[in-house]
């Protein structure tokens, strides 16, 4: 794992260098030697590359500025105006790229993808798409740190080793089970599909003990909320590749599309967010669900070129 996370670093950096100086053909050179070490490097580079997004796009149609700044000459003054060009192309390409993320987390899934991970202990989890973790595996613990979005874990037994799920300030540990844990903006929901877990957090004075299809919130202060039953099949349906909600807020159910929408959706109005809401969506066509989330609820779309949508 360390070594994957020093190979995205390296993927970070090379990407920041190439966008920053397109023009260097020793730099190219140099990348295409990297590149070819390993089929790894070529793999997590592409990885990579899928993460940059909407702004690289925006970066490479004005590849004539970061060309300029590399290839400034002249006075001292000049020089040093260009270095700090370079710099801040490289910071605001880093987050752009989701770098922070990149050099914490293990495995990220991009934009629509839920991919299944088989785990070193024999377990499976699966990510929601845009979702993020981290691995922490060593002879007492199994630990997978939930740093975005959501998981889906089926968890091998071993006795010896406590498997446990960090998320948002909280964490569950498996009693023989299978759970989803949903990190989003208002906090962290835990749901129990096979067995159950215990829950616990800073804020609260004991774990709770949750069983087969129930479900938990807590919030980004650790605070617990009731645990109330919950439908198997909604709490599941991401994996089959549907949304389904009942008396959710528009604002969390946009989250979830959004997703699988390429770009950014705002909501305007606090208002509209706030409204409470129940349905069902495919997400083989997150356009298309966006669209009707907001026909079946009164809801204005306005969109920004391809990229930004605005719900009021």
């Amino acid at each position: 794992m360390a070594r994957d996370r020093r190979v995205r670093e390296q993927a970070v950096d090379w990407l920041v260098r190439l966008t920053g100086d397109p023009g260097d053909e020793a730099l190219r050179l140099a990348f295409e030697r990297w590149r070819a070490e390993d089929p790894a490097h070529a793999e997590i580079f592409a990885r990579a590359q899928r993460a940059i997004g909407d702004a690289s796009l925006l970066i490479r149609r004005e590849p004539e500025f970061a060309q300029k700044a590399v290839t400034a000459t002249g006075t001292r003054r000049k020089t040093v105006t260009a270095l700090a060009a370079v710099v801040t192309i490289g910071a605001c390409l880093f987050l752009a790229l989701d770098g922070p993320m990149w050099v914490r987390a293990d495995v990220i899934a991009g934009k629509g993808e839920r991919p299944i991970l088989a785990l070193e202990d024999g377990s499976t989890l699966q990510l929601n798409a845009q979702s993020a973790v981290a691995y922490q595996f060593n002879s007492a613990e199994r630990r997978i740190v939930l740093l975005r979005g959501e998981a889906f874990v089926q968890v091998a037994a071993d006795s010896s080793r406590p498997f446990v799920v960090e998320a948002g300030g909280g964490t569950t540990t498996a009693l023989g089970t299978a759970f989803d844990v949903n990190l989003t903006d208002d906090g962290t929901s835990v749901t129990v599909i096979e067995h159950a877990v215990s829950v616990a957090t800073d804020a609260a004075m004991l774990p709770r003990r949750m069983a087969v299809n129930e479900q938990v919130r807590y919030d980004h202060d650790g605070r617990l909320g009731d645990i109330t039953p919950i439908d198997p099949f909604v709490a599941a349906a991401w994996r089959q590749g549907r949304l389904v909600f009942e008396e959710r807020t528009i604002a969390s159910v946009v989250e979830e599309i959004g997703r699988y929408v390429p770009g950014k959706i705002l909501i305007a109005d606090a208002g509209v967010g706030a409204r409470q809401v129940s349905g069902s969506f495919d997400l083989s066509d997150p356009v298309g669900a966006l669209q009707g989330l907001a026909e079946a609820f009164d809801v204005k779309v306005t969109r920004i070129g391809p990229y930004v949508t605005i719900l009021r």
